[in-house]
């Protein structure tokens, strides 16, 4: 007998007595062991309370009041002065784990009202470890005055010690968290990294000794450690000095860049030689000895590293830490001398061979000595390339605190307490290290056949001109399999005999080999529990209206009410299958029972159909005749004779199959008559003498006489009593809808002809049951007992984001015409009809009634739709609900699972079954607990499930928001009270009397072992939730030589289907979170966590440093920095496809731009850090290589694409300006293999690396031919446009962040993108990151268009340029492309004003970006205010290219007459400043006489248009100038005055008090017109264009389209009349 079952079992539904107010909801109350609640039953629950409350004779605190009731947390409190709250939640959070862990032990324990001293002991241990380690690692001794041996004490005082050790570390850890709240002296974050002391700097001046000498105990406030800084003394940083520059990614990744520059420099070495192969080469001495200046190159950069790592980290050098400045200045002069070493060396190698004009003995022998000096430089590597053979004695040396390993160590890397024993098993080494030899080897002979190679030639031809050149079966058995325990044997699990027949099992499930299954009949346990499931999962897609109520009855296992022998599978299994066994039972009219059994039972499916039938048949006949009538006995012994001859096996030979097909018809006549809303028993009556009729004269093989049926009892024996079954028939009534659903189930058994491959009709339904029936047959651990699994949490942060759509959000129509309800009911038709269906039956009338009685359940369905936190909620608790239900299957009887499954039959009212109009909406809370498995409930799941499960949201501002009365705090509060297993933690903000900021944490708790972050834009699914056991069980395993730490899952978009945008995203985020996580996973091992719904160790994070890093700008990808620190801590991430859940995405440009901007801003940041650097340096080459190409390298990458199109345009315009070109002829070789080059970038440009995890995943999930056929439909969609676009996002904002800085959160809002974004919206959006670069490089496309002599030949022209040109336009156009109505000619019109209006609109000081453009434009030059010196510099030099427009076009005008003197260009310059000067002069005269003294104005005009004349008519007579000039020159003075602006920008700080800052905020201004001028005439054309706008929105909604929707009534809000 189960001892937690002892108390009576009683409905947990509610507290007997009221909640009151000032009670917490939600709450276990432990500190009330009296209270009725059901959690408390458990005795492990009610022992670890009473252990805590055993203070024995502890001293009382002296400076409160003891009372009886308090613990040793109080005891704690009223000594240290810790919270109240603190106190309440750490008491619920050390009872509810020591309970649970109690709970898991097997064999439990003797005493069971005891706490176990084990359990303690062990959660001790592992909260302490990291403590003992970091004394350890600082040589001290550790201040845990308590043995892991057991002594022979008192039991009672080692449990108290090891108690009150355990609590006082909870309670610091729960003061502790507020610490985040602090302020860093940042300047609001504007500050260099470099100058200020970042939360990482606090945290590692404890890994140094000297934090016990500065600081002292107490804190010595004194010490100049909590110094903030002053002018002229920089801030102490510790560990590491984060500074902005691109040469990190050198110092954090500098093995990678040896390795790549090494290869070139080989590669170019080699090919120079022009050889088919590059062996050819080798076996050139020459050559060899040319190839070891790759250790040149080698030293030298090492040289470079060492340098930069002392000009960087030079702030770390202190007195305390002068033996790290003497390091570092060590390795630069070492780094030096292998310099001068190696050029010695390889002079003498060359001085020789020259000597003797030959490689003779003494040559080569120098070669050797060469050789040997370069055998002492690569020791070290050697060294390394020894570790990493064999990884454990590495991992040995760097986690043990051995004195001479430090001393061994402290030339390569400083001694940090992060970052050890970070190698991984030698199986997994091989893993990866053969992952990447086989990448490395393709790269390599990729780059050196296809980009070394074909550029020799060009390269030695354009060197003769002394010129330079530049250049991605059902699963029934498998959920028995699956998600049912095992039982819970002592010895079973684990063993090896048991593994091997798992892994056997599992053959059998995946490939169907042989019967892995047996047959599940209906009066098995197994089959019932089954249904229970499944039903329960169809209940959940009723309840979420993705099916109707109908395609439930089609999809769920009924209970058996009608005596069935077999398993009632779901109707759409058995469609078409009795039609087709009538069919073989007329073919085989012959043949005896034994063949017709056995044909007919090769069919799993046909044979539960046929019996079914027949069961269902007789049992409906019995029904509907009188019980004590003749009739009712004539027909039950028809079917005995019918039983009996199937038993004998003598069907065949006692009645004819052909008479079962107009048996069949009139069954369907008979049951279609009972389907009927009103009935008629005379039809009725009628049908069944018509079924006698067949059944007696034409069924039977021997005709029988009127006389031998009636001895037979098959026919009256008083013929004048009436005619047969007139007065015999006894409808049910109609409220007995369990009989109806039966005979409707009968009907469609005996109708279905056609296939139900449409069932169900929803896509999302039908996605969910594919994927949980696949997923069963993956690998994945046995789940235990609910009470046995491991306890977990789900944590969602929230601040201010839509809680539940109110009723005049829903109601409010947008610019044209549209309203979110309206914008629903049109993209989820089917869901709108299945809600509304649910609705009538909930007791509506009218479809208008919905707005005043149904009002709650309308906003929850709108809010279901949505990004909002109901419905995360919503999906997140339903792993309460598969809790529940899974704890009362495991605890359930067989007995139980029978009679309450015969129970539901006649108590089941659930919602389908018509709820009673007098429910209240409140009854059907938000957790959907009343479903029809909760009927069984005895009492204890209730409890169990509370036990193993908390939600908890944290509301950032829920204080505030309460105070304000804002109805979001009262939709958080309706959420609270509608599910049990929520709770709400938040931080109150109060202001004491001395205007200083207090912050008190509420409600925090968290009880669990475990914890999952998931963020607002979630889902999760009840089919889903209950595989959450299972995967808590992969805690338990090894993965490599590592526990996992980071549980990561599946996500699935569930915004793809809004638009082909949206599409897009979800594609390449579904490849990404499949495919790429799991290779990241494993092989490569650096999946980190990317923000995803993952399950954390929590106990582990909790010691460790948390699970997210919150300093200020450089943290603003918080979720990544979870990853990196549980890798250098030694952790473990792991990757598992076999459960999934949901996830919101960005589904409009703008907000997808705003999501990429924000992530790539936060990657530059990365870039800076400390956990990348020590990441970079830590982990093996290989692993260091998947480390960096799957974080920061992505981004580097995808700029380095874009700088490549630069250097290729930039680098063909000085070549057709200065004449080199028309030098080499437009030799087509050249070309030709410039061409190969860019068809390669063009490859990634389009996005077809991209697409290719895409096609990968799709061809696993979909198969290849319809993977193939999606990804042409993308390109016809424009995909490339859209990802040729992310790439501009990425590199700008990427770029921009590791030069400047300036990375803030972009909040996108992720609502319902369906209205037209304004052309002003859009240009404030894209562009500085698009729109003026696309310009710049058309311009340069142009300008070599008119210049360049292989513009002459068109096809050259066009292969070299099509790269660049469709760059080009897809920056210009996308956002116009993928905008609703973006080439409506009306919006269009109205757009250009708009934005006319925004340009010149003055405004006041506080006027937003949104309203001026003056103040977006300042906003836009904010990262140029808070960059450093060197990002000002560089700044400088990149504006420097404009003005080689100037440069290169005045020599080509006429009036320079051929000359190429310097002159030419610095008289240019006279030209810019007359420009600027009249500019001005204008300006002045407006702004004096253009509003009093108009004349004046209007002469100021005429006198410089007068001059302007005179001054061309000059130029033409005296000089070659040409009136062509005057357009040419546009091209040239342009460039360079929007190139003067952006210098003006950098130097704003010393112009803007000067006259000059007005000009060029005028000049700027006009610059911004100019360009959106040009951006808009490509979009105005194409509005122009009849069809065009049509095109558009069928290209952007084609998805839409192909199901049936009103796209075009939403976009132009053309409501249908109905």
């Amino acid at each position: 007998m189960n001892l937690r079952q002892r108390q009576p079992q009683t409905a947990p539904a509610a507290p007997a007595t009221p909640v009151r107010e000032e009670e917490p909801y939600n709450i276990i109350p432990v500190h009330n062991l009296l209270a009725d609640h059901p959690s408390l039953r458990f005795p492990e629950v009610r022992a670890a309370a009473a252990a805590l409350r055993a203070v024995g004779d502890l001293r009382r605190p002296p400076f409160g009041q003891w009372r009886p009731h308090m613990d040793l947390l109080d005891w704690l409190a009223l000594f240290f002065g810790f919270q109240r709250d603190n106190i309440r939640n750490q008491r619920e959070h050390l009872v509810l784990h020591l309970a649970n862990a109690q709970m898991r032990l097997t064999p439990p324990p003797d005493n069971i009202d005891m706490l176990d001293a084990g359990v303690l002991r062990r959660f001790r241990r592992k909260l302490l470890k990291n403590y003992n380690s970091w004394c350890s690692y600082l040589g001290k001794k550790s201040n845990i005055w308590i043995s892991d041996r057991r002594r022979g004490g008192s039991a009672d005082s080692e449990q108290r010690r090891e108690l009150l050790y355990v609590c006082l570390y909870l309670l610091i850890w729960g003061e502790a968290a507020n610490l985040r709240r602090e302020v860093e002296n940042s300047r609001n974050g504007t500050a260099p990294h470099s100058a200020w002391r970042n939360y990482d700097d606090i945290n590692e001046y404890f890994w140094s000794r000297r934090c016990f000498e500065k600081l002292g105990w107490p804190l010595d406030i004194g010490s100049n450690f909590f110094v903030t800084g002053s002018s002229g003394k920089h801030v102490g940083k510790t560990g590491f000095v984060e500074q902005r520059s691109f040469l990190n990614l050198f110092r954090s990744f500098d093995r990678l860049w040896v390795m790549l520059i090494l290869f070139l420099q080989a590669a170019i070495i080699v090919a120079w030689e022009e050889k088919t192969y590059p062996w050819q080469a080798l076996e050139d001495r020459t050559v060899q000895v040319k190839v070891l200046t790759i250790f040149f190159t080698w030293s030298g950069m090492r040289f470079v590293q060492s340098l930069l790592d002392m000009v960087m980290q030079f702030r770390l050098v202190s007195r305390e830490t002068m033996g790290q400045g003497v390091r570092m200045a060590m390795k630069v002069i070492v780094a030096a001398g292998w310099i001068v070493v190696f050029g010695v060396m390889y002079e003498r190698i060359w001085s020789q061979r020259n000597h003797d004009r030959r490689w003779s003995a003494e040559a080569n022998r120098r070669v050797v000595n060469f050789l040997e000096v370069v055998f002492v430089f690569i020791i070290p590597e050697l060294l390394a390339l020894a570790l990493f053979i064999v990884p454990w004695i590495r991992n040995f040396v760097e986690n043990t605190n051995w004195r001479i390993f430090y001393m061994l160590s402290w030339w390569f890397q400083s001694r940090i307490f992060v970052g050890r024993g970070l190698r991984e098993g030698l199986v997994d080494n091989i893993k990866y290290t053969l992952f990447w030899v086989v990448v490395l080897a393709t790269k390599f002979c990729f780059s050196y056949f296809l980009q070394v190679k074909p550029m020799v030639k060009p390269t030695k031809a354009v060197l003769k001109l002394k010129n330079l050149k530049l250049r991605f079966q059902f699963f029934a058995s498998a959920i028995q399999f699956n998600l049912m325990p095992e039982e819970q044997l002592l010895n079973a699990r684990g063993t090896l005999k048991s593994k091997f027949k798992d892994a056997i099992h599992r053959l059998k499930l995946r490939y169907g080999l042989g019967r892995p299954f047996k047959k599940l009949e209906s009066n098995q346990v197994e089959a019932n529990k089954f249904a229970l499931i499944w039903n329960e999962i169809i209940l959940s897609f009723r309840e979420e209206d993705i099916i109707s109520d109908r395609e439930v009855e089609l999809l769920e296992l009924p209970q058996n009410s009608w005596n069935v022998r077999v398993i009632r599978w779901p109707c759409f299994l058995l469609c078409n299958e009795l039609l087709l066994a009538l069919s073989e039972a007329k073919e085989l009219v012959d043949e005896s029972d034994h063949k017709l059994t056995r044909k007919m039972s090769k069919n799993e499916y046909r044979r539960c159909a046929v019996i079914e039938a027949y069961d269902s048949i007789k049992h409906l006949l019995l029904e509907i005749i009188k019980p004590s009538s003749e009739e009712h006995s004539i027909v039950t012994v028809l079917f005995q004779e019918i039983d009996h001859s199937l038993e004998i096996e003598k069907f065949t030979k006692t009645f004819k199959t052909t008479a079962l097909p107009p048996l069949h018809s009139k069954l369907i006549k008979l049951v279609e008559l009972l389907n009927k809303p009103k009935k008629d028993s005379s039809q009725v009556v009628n049908m069944l003498q018509a079924l006698y009729e067949i059944a007696v004269r034409d069924f039977f093989r021997e005709e029988r006489k009127t006389e031998q049926l009636r001895e037979d009892g098959l026919a009256q024996r008083n013929p004048g009593s009436g005619l047969l079954f007139e007065n015999a028939i006894q409808l049910p009534d109609t409220n007995n809808e369990n009989f109806y659903r039966q005979v409707r189930r009968l009907h469609t058994i005996l109708t279905s002809r056609d296939s139900m491959q449409n069932i169900p009709k929803n896509l999302e339904a039908r996605r969910r049951i594919a994927f949980f029936s696949n997923s069963l047959f993956m690998n994945m651990p046995h789940a235990p007992q609910v009470e046995k699994m491991l306890a977990f949490s789900v944590l969602t942060p929230y601040y201010s984001e839509e809680v539940l759509y109110s009723k005049e959000q829903l109601r409010t129509e947008n610019e044209d015409g549209v309203s979110i309800l309206y914008y629903l009911q049109t993209i989820y038709d089917d869901e709108w009809r299945n809600f509304m269906e649910r609705m009538r039956r909930e007791g509506i009338v009218k479809d208008s009634d919905i707005w005043a009685d149904k009002l709650r359940e309308l906003r929850l369905w709108a809010s279901y739709r949505g990004q909002t936190l109901s419905r995360t909620v919503r999906g997140m608790m339903y792993y309460y609900r598969a809790l529940k239900m899974l704890a009362f299957l495991d605890s359930a009887s067989e007995m139980d699972i029978r009679e309450g499954a015969r129970e539901l039959v006649t108590m089941r009212q659930d919602s389908l079954d018509g709820m009673s109009a007098e429910r209240s909406p409140s009854s059907r809370s938000l957790s959907r607990a009343s479903s029809s498995v909760s009927l069984l409930f005895k009492g204890h799941e209730y409890g169990t499930a509370l036990m193993k499960f908390t939600y908890v949201v944290a509301c950032q501002i829920y204080g505030t928001q309460k105070a304000k009365k804002d109805p979001r705090a009262d939709e958080v509060l309706y959420l609270m009270k509608n599910n049990e297993a929520l709770r709400v933690a938040y931080v109150d903000e109060i202001t004491t009397s001395r205007d200083e900021k207090e912050y008190y944490s509420v409600l925090v708790k968290y009880d669990q072992q475990l914890q999952r972050e998931v963020e607002i834009y979630r889902d999760n699914y009840f089919e889903e939730a209950l595989k959450m056991r299972n995967l808590l069980e992969e805690y338990r395993h090894y993965y490599g030589i590592r526990k996992p730490t980071i549980l990561g899952v599946r996500e699935h978009v569930f915004t793809g289907s809004v638009s082909s945008l949206a599409w897009f995203m979800s594609a390449q985020e579904t490849s990404f979170v499949t495919l790429g996580q799991r290779v990241l996973a494993n092989p490569l091992k650096v999946r980190m966590h990317y923000g995803h719904p993952d399950v954390f160790d929590r106990f582990w994070f909790l010691t460790r440093g948390g699970i997210s890093k919150a300093s200020r700008v450089i943290n603003i990808s918080e979720d990544i920095f979870a990853g990196f620190n549980c890798t250098l801590r030694g952790g473990n991430v792991t990757h598992h496809e076999y459960i999934q859940v949901g996830k919101g995405r960005d589904v409009g440009l703008n907000q997808v731009s705003m999501f990429e901007a924000k992530v790539a801003s936060g990657n530059g940041e990365q870039v800076l850090s400390r956990d990348v650097y020590r990441l970079g340096h830590r982990l093996d080459f290989f692993r260091m290589l998947s480390f960096f190409y799957t974080t920061v390298g992505f981004f580097f990458n995808t700029m380095m694409v874009i700088l490549t199109v630069y250097a290729f345009l930039w680098g063909r315009l000085y070549l057709a300006l200065s004449g080199v070109e028309s030098a080499m002829e437009s030799n087509s070789n050249n070309n030709k293999a410039l061409g190969t080059i860019l068809n390669q970038q063009f490859i990634i440009q389009l996005g077809l690396f991209t697409a290719l995890p895409m096609i990968v995943e799709n061809s696993l999930e979909h198969g290849f031919l319809q993977a193939i056929w999606d990804f042409l439909t993308m390109q016809l969609q424009l995909s490339s446009v859209f990802y040729t676009f992310s790439m501009g996002t990425r590199s700008h904002y990427f770029g921009r962040t590791v030069l400047h800085g300036g990375a803030k959160y972009r909040a996108t809002g992720r609502g319902f993108v369906v209205e037209h974004k304004s052309f002003a919206e859009n240009y404030r959006l894209f562009a500085r990151s698009h729109f003026v670069k696309a310009i710049e490089l058309g311009l340069i496309l142009v300008i070599y268009a008119s210049h360049s002599p292989v513009a002459s030949n068109t096809f050259v022209y066009i292969a070299l340029t099509v790269t660049s040109w469709f760059l080009v336009a897809s920056w210009i156009i996308a956002p116009f492309v993928f905008n609703p109505s973006g080439f409506d000619w009306l919006k269009t019109v109205y757009d250009f004003d708009d934005f006319m209006n925004w340009i010149w609109y003055r405004g006041s000081v506080f006027a937003k970006a949104e309203q001026s453009w003056e103040r977006w434009w300042y906003e836009e030059q904010d990262h140029l205010r808070v960059t450093g010196l060197w990002g000002k510099c560089m700044e400088i030099i990149l504006d420097l290219r404009f003005f080689f427009f100037q440069y290169g076009i005045v020599y080509q005008l006429g009036i320079a007459a051929g000359s190429h003197s310097i002159l030419v260009y610095l008289l240019s310059w006279i030209y810019v400043v007359l420009i600027f000067g009249v500019y001005m002069l204008v300006a002045y005269a407006h702004n004096k006489y253009a509003a009093k003294e108009h004349i004046y104005y209007r002469l100021v005009q005429f006198l410089l248009i007068i001059l302007a004349i005179l001054v061309i008519v000059a130029l033409l007579e005296f000089t070659n100038f040409k009136f062509v000039d005057i357009l040419t020159s546009l091209l040239a003075f342009i460039p360079t005055g929007w190139g003067l602006i952006l210098i003006a920008q950098v130097f704003r700080p010393f112009l803007e008090s000067t006259i000059i800052w007005d000009g060029v905020v005028s000049v700027a201004r006009l610059y911004d017109i100019l360009l959106g001028v040009i951006i808009m005439a490509p979009v105005a054309l194409l509005s122009w264009l009849p069809g065009f706008q049509n095109m558009q929105t069928r290209m952007l909604f084609n998805d839409a389209f192909s199901r049936g929707l009103r796209i075009f009534q939403i976009i132009t809000g053309k409501k249908s009349q109905a």
